[in-house]
């Protein structure tokens, strides 16, 4: 009877590779005990851990996670991160959360992503990172996001993007990259964005737009381009957008525009 209870316990405790969630963040910990309706972080187990779907952690003071924070979560599909003051992620933070559709890590101060920070969130379809203090993006940032609807990095310090660092991205219908430093995007840089509705790159730092940079955007209706410095449109420039219904140009530099630059914009 004895070894019964035993294998019992080790049962309905947390995997082996888990973190305990009493060794977790404190903010982290709390929220899980709430969300899995306990009464101490000792009686959260692994079959609690599995049936939380949702963790609120909007402005909860912490400066940190660790490794392991979301261990076993594998059905949370709505995480809330804004409004700390996070400055970095660990490597793997968000490993075996294939169920999440909804990461808001909104105004913190994460100054970079670690490489793979995203993988395996097959599920993702919103992800806000504005608000924070990134430059730059590693490479393959955003691979394997398949199903990511809403991708927002505004408003912070980026001043180059990585070459296919949209690439992959099928489903995605709005991406905000305004008042960044960016100064230049490099050919091919919404190639296959195909279900894109939203694109604004206002208040960033651009003077020249790669040839066929908007190619293929057969799904945008709202363009917004607005307060760069822009001082020539390449010919063509807006080939192909028969759905757009919103272009700003505002705030450039323009002289002149390529004649026939608005030909096919039958919805504007």
């Amino acid at each position: 009877m004895k070894m019964l209870r035993v294998a019992l316990a080790l049962s309905l405790s947390a995997p082996a590779w888990a973190l305990p969630v009493c060794e977790r963040t404190p903010q982290v910990r709390d929220a899980i005990v709430r969300a899995a309706g306990a009464d101490s972080c000792g009686a959260v187990g692994a079959a609690a851990l599995s049936r939380v779907t949702q963790l609120n952690l909007a402005g909860a003071a912490m400066d940190s996670l660790k490794a392991g924070d979301f261990d076993g979560l594998a059905s949370l599909d709505w995480l809330d991160l804004e409004g700390n003051r996070l400055t970095s992620l660990p490597a793997g933070i968000f490993r075996g959360l294939a169920s999440l559709r909804v990461l808001y890590l909104h105004g913190n101060g994460l100054t970079s992503l670690p490489a793979g920070a995203f993988d395996g969130l097959a599920s993702l379809q919103w992800l806000k990172l504005d608000g924070n203090r990134l430059t730059a993006l590693p490479a393959g940032a955003f691979d394997g996001l398949a199903s990511l609807r809403v991708l927002l990095l505004h408003g912070n310090g980026l001043t180059s993007l990585p070459a296919g660092i949209f690439d992959g991205l099928a489903s995605l219908e709005t991406l905000w990259l305004r008042d960044n430093g960016l100064t230049a995007l490099p050919a091919g840089a919404f190639r296959g964005l195909a279900s894109l509705e939203r694109l604004t790159l206002r208040g960033n730092g651009l003077t020249s737009l790669p040839a066929g940079i908007f190619d293929g955007l057969a799904s945008l209706e709202g363009l917004w381009l607005r307060d760069n410095g822009l001082t020539a449109l390449p010919a063509g420039a807006f080939r192909g957008l028969a759905s757009l219904e919103t272009l700003t140009l505002s705030g450039n530099r323009l002289t002149e525009l390529p004649a026939g630059i608005f030909d096919g914009l039958a919805s504007l």
